[in-house]
């Protein structure tokens, strides 16, 4: 794999899409940073979110353009990130649904 053939854009594009939309403030922030291209944002959004998943993988994005010897890395843990996010989609989903059938 040559790393300098790879479009950044296109893999950014495959993983937003994966990624989905948000569903908390803090998300639409990063995806706003990530669709802006800016890296601090992104980076201090993700340390100063530790726990969430879908900062985790917009934070993975920021350095992609750079496109470093390390990208196939920096979208793998984007990808375990972005299926990490999934998950607690589905479980932010389903506490909504728990609560509304048990009040």
């Amino acid at each position: 794999m040559d790393i300098k053939s790879l479009d950044p854009r296109k893999i950014i594009d495959k993983l937003l899409f994966e990624l989905g939309e948000p569903w908390l403030p803090v998300h639409q922030q990063a995806l706003e940073a990530v669709k802006a291209g800016d890296a601090e944002t992104l980076r201090i959004l993700s340390a100063t979110n530790l726990d969430d998943s879908f900062c985790r993988a917009c934070g993975y994005m920021a350095s992609i353009p750079k496109l470093p010897p390390t990208v196939a890395i920096l979208i793998a843990e984007s990808a375990r990130a972005i299926a990490d996010a999934q998950k607690e989609r589905a479980i932010h989903k389903l506490n909504s649904i728990t609560a509304e059938l048990l009040t």
